[in-house]
């Protein structure tokens, strides 16, 4: 394992003498993700010089690896025939993230740089969105005719030395469209003779090029794939995705829901803008703000009843605090489900009354447990028993609140993570304050 303080010192150190023979060194014994790592510590003009440092193999590696943020301000600082050399280095789909990172008068640019061939194909890629099949595969595989024998397609996967990570072979019929696949073992144990629709498997799984990224990563856990090909509407073979893409995959769309379900919409951990940080977390606290307006507003409707016993406002903290974490809670469970498609529409009723029984026996146990600190505290276990009635209801009613939202939030096409944090907090403060309130009224007798 690479130590990365160790590291991070030798390249301030070669960074600051200028001395490429030194990063060069240090590149070969640390593996390109550590040194991406690293890099994202320096300062910007340590980042640029480095890069200019490395030969075009190295720092299209490790430019692969490093966080968008950082690479944006790395490429800013790159010459376009430099980056023109490191991008024709990149797999397609590295490449095209790269080039998703420049502005478009940029990247037009680089593409009449690069060869007519390699521009094409990325060309081709950056039709589809960045969170689609099409925008996350790669052009680099290997694929044979139905008619081959196994001693040709040993061949072909030999002349195709730039086809990394390969696992299968994919197989076409005469109209050039996948009709099948083909594992390397298959070809080992095979005599070379042997036609490859004799022995390819015709139960291909594949994916169309405008499918949500997330939904092919579902597919591959799903079916425990390694690879997947991606077809037209047509059936022509367009690309494959391998499974590290799909681990870039489900880290992105993992620090997004964790991004949206606290408030924190848009902020990649590598970015070092103030402004762009803080324009992402404003709206949020300016929702928190207006939400604590209109609690303070139900609040003030309750002035009475808070007048003939102050002290039950000293238990706000704990309803809204109970309403909350468990609405965040629910909703936790519900988004993460979804995301990992074992939570669906189809079985909405199921999970909602399943959240309704959990709700009611957290609601039983704590209201009661409320209760009795009430009862104790205030000698009056009538007033203790009201109190844990709220308590009961806040907590099923956020427990509902909780499970459903992300529900109706994907129904109407918006992502379920922005049912949580702030959102969800804050109507259950408001709801829970309202049960509370409200209960304390009509028992005591007061009006509002």
């Amino acid at each position: 394992m690479t130590d990365k303080k160790s590291v991070f010192k030798r390249i301030r150190g070669a960074v600051q003498n200028h001395d490429a023979g030194a990063l060069a060194g240090i590149f070969d014994e640390c593996p390109s993700a550590d040194m991406a790592d690293v890099i994202e510590h320096l300062e910007p003009g340590e980042r640029v010089f480095m890069f200019t440092a490395f030969t075009v193999e190295q720092a299209g590696k490790v430019l692969a690896e490093i966080e968008s943020p950082v690479q944006k301000q790395i490429l800013a600082g790159l010459d376009n025939p430099l980056l023109s050399d490191i991008l024709q280095q990149l797999p397609s789909d590295d490449a095209v993230d790269i080039l998703g990172n420049l502005s478009e008068e940029r990247s037009e640019d680089i593409l009449e740089m690069i060869g007519r061939n390699v521009s094409r194909e990325l060309e081709n890629l950056l039709k589809y969105g960045k969170e689609t099949a099409g925008g996350i595969m790669d052009l680099e595989f290997v694929a044979v005719s139905e008619d081959n024998t196994v001693g040709d397609v040993v061949t072909i996967i030999r002349e195709k030395k730039k086809v990394k990570n390969l696992y299968h072979v994919w197989v076409l019929d005469h109209q050039d469209k996948l009709c099948g696949v083909l594992s390397l073992k298959d070809l080992l144990v095979e005599s070379s003779d042997r036609r490859i629709r004799d022995i390819m498997n015709p139960e291909v799984i594949f994916v169309h090029a405008q499918k949500d990224q997330e939904e092919v990563a579902g597919l591959f856990k799903k079916h425990d794939l390694v690879n997947m090909p991606v077809v037209d509407d047509s059936g022509q073979l367009l690309g494959r995705i391998t499974h590290d893409d799909i681990i870039d995959v489900i880290e992105k769309e993992l620090d997004e829901d964790l991004s949206l379900m606290t408030g924190v919409m848009g902020q990649p951990i590598a970015e070092e803008s103030t402004l762009k940080i803080s324009r992402a977390r404003l709206p949020w606290l300016i929702t928190g703000i207006m939400g604590g307006i209109v609690a303070a507003v139900v609040i003030n409707q309750f002035e009475t009843t808070l007048e003939k016993i102050l002290a039950l406002s000293f238990f706000f903290p704990v309803i809204m605090g109970m309403g909350g974490n468990t609405g965040t809670q629910a909703a936790t469970i519900v988004v993460r489900g979804m995301a990992t498609g074992d939570i669906s529409l189809i079985n909405i009723k199921k999970r909602l009354w399943l959240e309704m029984r959990v709700a009611f026996v957290n609601g039983i146990v704590c209201g009661l447990f409320l209760g009795l600190i009430v009862g104790f505290w205030f000698s009056d276990y009538a007033l203790g028993g009201i109190v844990a009635l709220a308590g009961a209801l806040v907590i099923l009613n956020s427990g509902v609140t909780g499970s459903a939202v992300p529900f109706v939030l994907r129904k109407c096409n918006i992502d379920p993570a922005l049912a949580t944090g702030p959102f969800i907090t804050t109507l259950n403060d408001i709801l829970g304050l309202l049960i509370y309130l409200g209960l304390l009224t009509l028992f005591l007798g007061e009006a509002v």
